[in-house]
């Protein structure tokens, strides 16, 4: 592999596909672009495809005899890898790719969109796709569908509405619920191309308007058949159903190999004027179930530890100790109780974390994280919460009643158990967060939780990487890594330990993440693939080796 910039710096994972044969002739065609865009090389389909679907494009030259897997190794992706976006290039020697890469650099279009006849700038403000073309066809079926007719893209309430190129307005509907797509706009473009705007709360444009591209011709929300803010895009072709151009009925077809993605607008520095430290803290976890003791402080000072989440359970004279051992140390606490047996309100939840919090309070801890987990069953969905819009108005309330007992509360919207959903377990971690905007919004700042149990997790942006999804989604949140690890109870400590200190580094610098805890220093029970050092047991792999990091 070769790679120019951090793969965490770049919104889309591209990977370069090359033929196997004059390998290092291709390698070399595309010195320039992977200069220039940070694309990853590979000359094994299988391991382009395997990578980091679905946030991910394999770009490819159009090569014949090139692949040994087919001889139309752009059908072959397509039906091995449906959710992987395609970019195939015409070129059939090293040379003609480096040329077709070489007007890319020029132009600044990474993918070659501007280089078809029409294509689509990127209508809001956040390059995050929430919903794919075709997605959950059970649910569209019924509305006579193969699936989900649009992209729904991620857009804030009021944030910009873009139109996606030149055109004339052809319809704007302002009654909110006269259509499932609320209140929209549609524009006509060149070539019979036409493109609907849904889910708006204020259109800015009239019908008969001209346009051009990157024109603001609305504000975002949720009218119409909608959860939650975001931006539902569609796209049509005249004919296109007719002419059997696309399996979709009124001339819909999919937006996604038209669209332009834009590189994300990262924020300079921290955002937030009470977080001044500049960089990530190396942090952990506490003791998981207990308070810390002896042991436990010995391991802190051991890793030389920056930020250390503490329990409930801990007291202001833990704290004490702590700072008297390392006064910089940066404290954090998490306000939780039992969620698993009974449905609680937020004046319930209050009532029972109120006095262990003032202690803490008190002991000048300010940063809480607000019930972690809650797209779990045991920490409160299903009972206290049905869903993720629900938890924002628990969430909202909790918020509420606990600052106006402590005014000087930074409150952070809860880490989510990362994931597959499990049937009555745990509800899908980026659906719940999608639906919570509001909480996530008002929070002072937000966790995240990433976790992998390989090194291809580690990379994965549904892992090590999820931090950078919730960069694209909330560009100006402070974000705390709430809890980081490889639960994985085969892997030996010292390589575990390595992982750690990698992961570490990679966020060290990362803009507005203020500290990544690792889960946990120890545990009164339980979590054997987690607990950097476990009763009776000398190990001291783990803090040893971040206790040496040289950053």
């Amino acid at each position: 592999m070769l790679t120019s910039r951090p793969l965490y710096n770049v919104p889309v994972f591209q990977i370069i596909l090359l033929p196997q044969k004059d390998y290092w002739d291709w390698v070399r065609a595309c010195r320039e672009f992977v200069l220039t865009f940070g694309a990853y090389l590979a000359q094994d389909p299988r391991a382009a495809g395997l990578y980091m679907a679905p946030r991910q494009v394999i770009s490819f030259p159009r090569t014949p005899g090139g692949y040994a897997e087919s001889d139309d190794i752009e059908a072959w992706l397509q039906r091995e890898y449906p959710e992987v976006r395609l970019d195939p290039i015409e070129a059939d020697s090293p040379t003609g790719l480096e040329q077709a890469l070489a007007h890319r650099i020029a132009d600044d279009d990474r993918f070659g969109q501007k280089q078809r006849p029409f294509f689509l700038l990127w209508p809001t403000e956040f390059p995050v796709i929430t919903q794919r073309f075709g997605a959950n066809p059970r649910i569209y079926t019924r509305f006579g569908m193969p699936g989900h007719e649009g992209v729904d893209i991620r857009a804030l309430l009021n944030t910009k509405v873009f139109a996606c190129a030149d055109g004339q307005v052809y319809r704007v509907e302002n009654n909110p619920k006269a259509h499932a797509y609320g209140i929209h706009v549609r524009i006509r473009h060149r070539d019979g191309y036409r493109t609907i705007y849904g889910h708006l709360a204020k259109t800015l444009v009239k019908e008969g308007e001209p346009v051009t591209g990157a024109q603001v011709i609305g504000l975002a929300d949720a009218t119409g058949a909608s959860v939650g803010h975001h931006l539902h895009l569609s796209l049509k072709k005249d004919q296109a159903t007719e002419l059997g151009q696309t399996n979709y009925p009124q001339d819909i077809i999919d937006p996604t190999p038209f669209l332009v993605w834009p590189e994300p607008a990262w924020p300079k520095g921290i955002p937030n004027p009470d977080w001044p430290m500049g960089k990530c803290l190396v942090g952990a976890h506490g003791r998981i179930g207990a308070a810390l003791d002896e042991e436990d402080l010995l391991v802190i000072e051991q890793a030389r530890l920056e930020a250390v989440v503490v329990s409930l359970q801990d007291s202001a004279q833990t704290v004490e100790r702590l700072r008297s051992r390392r006064p910089a140390m940066f404290l954090m606490s998490r306000l939780t109780t039992d969620l698993a047996s009974e449905a609680l309100s937020p004046i319930q939840f209050v009532a029972g974390v109120q006095r262990k919090l003032r202690e803490l309070y008190q002991a000048e801890i300010r940063y809480f994280e607000l019930c972690p987990n809650p797209n779990l069953q045991d920490e409160g969905w299903g009972r206290s919460w049905q869903n993720g819009q629900a938890f924002a108005s628990w969430f909202a309330e909790a918020a509420s009643r606990l600052k106006d007992r402590f005014p000087e509360l930074k409150l952070g919207f809860p880490g989510l158990s990362p994931g597959e959903p499990v049937p009555g377990k745990k509800a899908d971690p980026l659906q719940f967060l999608e639906a919570a905007d509001e909480a996530t919004l008002l929070a002072d700042w937000l966790g995240v939780n990433c976790y992998w149990t390989d090194l291809r997790g580690m990379e994965s942006l549904a892992g090590g990487r999820l931090y950078q999804e919730y960069r694209l989604r909330y560009p100006a949140k402070l974000l705390m890594i709430t809890e980081f690890g490889n639960p994985s109870i085969e892997l030996p400590a010292k390589p575990r330990a390595g992982q750690y200190l990698e992961f570490y580094r990679q966020v060290r610098d990362q803009p507005a993440i203020a500290a990544a805890f690792c889960f946990a220093i120890s545990a009164s029970e339980g979590f054997p693939g987690l607990a950097w050092i476990r009763a009776g047991n000398g190990d001291r792999e783990i803090p040893t080796l971040i206790g040496g990091r040289t950053f």
